[in-house]
């Protein structure tokens, strides 16, 4: 299954400047296997350590830290050469600390060495012992005696497959294509919105978990790909089992079991209160926070004014929880597929808390990580407001092609911004307000001007 972050490593691997490269993502998303994959086609030769596995190989690392040293301890301990045309992978890298800190030895002292490191909670370690969850570990401790190579390592980012990975790893590349090839001012070819409509309707019950994707194109089995969604869910409850305080742990579970049913309401706003009742922000804000660092939830905060930068408009307190994966909000909701592929009769507001889950999905894997929402004295709500081109960009997302969207008019004619998206099954339009279909969210950066 093609990766568009496949091409992000290639660039990566030309560098001249190359540093160690650490890919950041949420468990079981495909961080593995697209560097193994990258190793087989690009490298002569690849060793693999993986520091959650196998905790002893963290005694390589327990002395000297000069490169040459580290790289004959792990050929020994391996029992393979390695050599500027071997691809070293450190896997689940944030369970090896001093690890980490020998990157920046690598990168000042051996950059011929190629190093690609994988971590799923790189953002949840608790160095020092702290309760809750760490800060951003750029610029903290990663342990006694160890240091994060600040400024020594480039970053990746891996989320679920998105629409588009989806549709060409299920047969259909063509589609992509054809989407791709268009100019601003094209329309989808008609005579495929129906295939589109399908295999989007697929998309949001299959999800974008490569393991679960992979189950669906092997066997169009929905039964055994719910199997592996309900697996990769035991396994989040188990790293909250295992890596939350003890006193976060019932907070932390409550929030993610929640998730669903407040994304299903007209009001998505996300309520501490609702989610453990009796709760207070600062009751539950380290929870939250912790769910985000291991990138199971995105957060999308209210702005009070859509002006660049828009982080400086946006409430601490006020925000909209959305999960990372698209088919496994679906599988949580206990929302059956077959209602959902055959097009039958859904809930409205389950319908709409799907779109809205698949679109924040769709923008954060097309780039637009830092996304907000806008409201209007509670009379008025858009969906997204996200920085495209210098601007603020306000998106209202329909799930079906009904588009008349009373907040967004009132949006534009309050702030009257040069462009503005309506993201919906209808075909690709220009106007005050460009159509954008929810089968081509990654084309919607095109149609804002300059």
């Amino acid at each position: 299954m093609k990766r568009a972050l496949y091409d992000e490593l290639l660039k990566w691997k030309s560098k001249e400047d190359r540093k160690p490269l650490i890919i950041r993502g949420v468990r079981q998303c495909g961080k593995t296997h697209i560097i193994k994959e990258f190793a087989a086609e690009n490298y002569d030769d690849s060793v693999y350590l993986d520091f959650d596995k196998d905790r002893s190989l963290c005694k390589i690392f327990d002395g000297d830290l000069e490169p040459e040293k580290v790289r004959s301890s792990i050929s020994i301990r391996l029992m393979k050469d390695i050599t500027e045309k071997t691809l070293m992978i450190f896997d689940e890298v944030q369970s090896c600390p001093r690890a980490l800190m020998s990157l920046k030895y690598f990168c000042d002292l051996a950059p011929q060495y190629h190093i690609i490191c994988a971590g799923s909670l790189l953002g949840i370690q608790t160095p020092r012992g702290r309760p809750g969850p760490s800060p951003d570990i750029s610029s903290e401790p990663a342990g006694k005696g160890t240091s994060f190579p600040v400024g020594k390592v480039s970053f990746l980012d891996l989320y679920p497959m998105s629409f588009r990975e989806f549709l060409a790893a299920d047969g259909n590349a063509r589609l992509c294509d054809h989407i791709d090839e268009l100019k601003k001012g094209e329309k989808i070819d008609e005579s495929v919105m129906d295939i589109l409509e399908k295999e989007y309707r697929t998309f949001c019950c299959v999800g974008g978990m490569p393991e679960a994707v992979q189950k669906w194109i092997d066997t169009k089995n929905m039964i055994e790909t719910e199997r592996i969604q309900r697996e990769i869910m035991d396994a989040y409850r188990l790293d909250i089992l295992k890596h939350v305080p003890d006193a976060e742990i019932k907070k932390v579970n409550m929030i993610w079991e929640y998730l669903p049913a407040q994304l299903c309401k007209g009001n998505k706003r996300f309520f501490f209160g609702h989610a453990v009742p009796g709760s207070r922000s600062k009751d539950l804000e380290d929870a939250v926070q912790w769910l985000m660092d291991a990138g199971m939830v995105h957060k999308v905060r209210l702005i009070t004014k859509p002006s660049i930068p828009l982080s400086a408009y946006a409430s601490a307190n006020i925000f909209k929880l959305y999960m990372s994966d698209v088919g496994l909000f679906r599988t949580s909701a206990g929302v059956s597929a077959d209602s959902i592929m055959s097009g039958g009769t859904v809930k409205d507001d389950f319908e709409g808390g799907m779109t809205e889950n698949f679109v924040l999905c769709e923008l954060i894997s097309a780039g637009h990580g830092d996304l907000f929402y806008w409201e209007s004295e509670n009379t008025a709500e858009v969906d997204f407001v996200c920085s495209i081109k210098g601007k603020a960009v306000p998106i209202e997302v329909k799930s079906g092609t009904r588009v008349r969207a009373a907040s967004l008019a009132q949006y534009i004619l309050q702030y009257e911004p040069s462009d503005a998206v309506v993201i919906s099954k209808k075909n690709f339009k220009e106007g005050p307000a460009a159509h954008v279909p929810l089968y081509a969210v990654w084309k919607m950066d095109e149609w804002i001007d300059p």
